[in-house]
């Protein structure tokens, strides 16, 4: 019999994004579940990004700027950085994707944490390299395991910091002994900061800051959380401007749609709104950690806008917060079997999950 369909598809696991919100709500018959399972923003856009959108909706019908020209001049701008440096992708997802294309064959390796993302390693598999997972030891990226992992058909180490779904981060000192240890030829090293506006640390470093020291680093950053554009899809890869010319070269030609791309020059320009995320969801992080501290609860200090934590009987616990209107995501689907995570919420929210729990 014919075979239509790769071999790789059979092996290679599906993301579950979990229900529509709306068919959620039919199914509960309830108008006001929330969730807390996705780590969106609880404040919403910018009302100057849905300005911006309402603006541009009559001009669906002509193509996007097919390089989102204006978006990365004002990232090079905001950034400190060249626009041949960016590539602006539809969501850090996409760009994940365009990373594995380019730069991965079958015979490569692919070092990705495990848990991790799970888009990592879907890419890598497509593509035809092998994935070699370096556990986390705990809730961190253990560089020197991924160190011992390394060899001559090593194309590429994914990183995330703050790491998803484990809320912690790799410091500065940590990050460039690892970059330097990798010497004059390193492999690609990928460094996620999907979450790094909701980092206080002050040892988080800035893989911006570091891409004119390791030209082999490639950082990728989203709108989706601070900004709150989930719903647009607009994430963005920064690097030097050989590597952004490979990814362009796999790059669809009108990747990121009209209203992503002028809901994002809005957001970008909205300082006031995203501060207003950023301290909501610092002062909510800390009372939800110290609420669930003082109720005994177990998890590493999130650096990011949600939590992981060890949960007795945690698919029972999920099961009663849904009832109730509020999901979360059940931590062995990320890879952390009694655990839960969820987003940082409105105040009132976290304060009836802390109840629930």
């Amino acid at each position: 019999m014919r075979r239509l369909w790769r071999s790789v598809l059979d092996v290679l696991p599906l993301y579950d994004p979990g229900p529509p919100l709306e068919s959620l709500a039919a199914e509960l018959g309830r108008a006001d579940v929330v969730r807390l399972s996705a780590n969106e923003n609880p404040l919403g856009p910018s009302p100057r990004a849905v300005a911006a959108v309402a603006r541009e909706a009559a001009r669906i019908h002509l193509y996007p700027d097919g390089g989102s020209t204006a978006l990365r001049e004002a990232l090079a701008h905001h950034l400190g950085v060249r626009a041949d440096q960016f590539v602006v992708g539809n969501g850090a997802d996409e760009l994940i994707a365009l990373v594995a294309s380019a730069a991965f064959e079958p015979g490569d390796e692919v070092i990705v944490p495990e848990p991790s993302f799970e888009p990592y390693a879907i890419g890598a598999t497509l593509a035809g390299a092998r994935v070699v997972s370096s556990p986390l030891a705990a809730y961190d990226t253990d560089l020197a395991d991924i160190r011992r992992r390394l060899t001559d058909r090593t194309k590429a180490v994914m990183l995330c910091s703050p790491h998803n779904p484990a809320t912690t981060i790799i410091r500065r000192s940590a990050l460039l002994g690892f970059l330097d240890a990798l010497g004059t030829d390193p492999p690609l090293v990928v460094l996620d900061e999907a979450y790094h506006d909701f980092c206080d640390d002050a040892e988080y470093p800035d893989g911006i800051a570091l891409l004119a020291r390791y030209p082999r680093l490639i950082v990728l950053r989203t709108f989706s959380k601070i900004a709150g554009l989930a719903g647009l899809r607009v994430g963005y890869a920064v690097a030097n401007a050989e590597t952004i010319d490979r990814l362009n070269r796999v790059r669809a030609p009108y990747n990121v749609n009209r209203l992503g791309q002028v809901a994002a020059l809005a957001a970008l320009e909205d300082k006031e709104h995203e501060e207003r995320t950023r301290r909501l969801v610092l002062e909510e992080r800390a009372f939800l950690s110290a609420e669930l501290a003082r109720r005994g609860y177990r998890f590493p200090r999130s650096h990011a806008n949600f939590l992981l934590v060890a949960v007795p009987d945690a698919p029972a616990r999920r099961a009663r917060l849904l009832k109730a209107g509020i999901l979360v995501r059940d931590g062995a689907s990320v890879g952390f079997p009694g655990h839960l995570r969820f987003s940082v919420g409105l105040h009132e929210t976290n304060a009836q999950l802390v109840s629930l729990l």
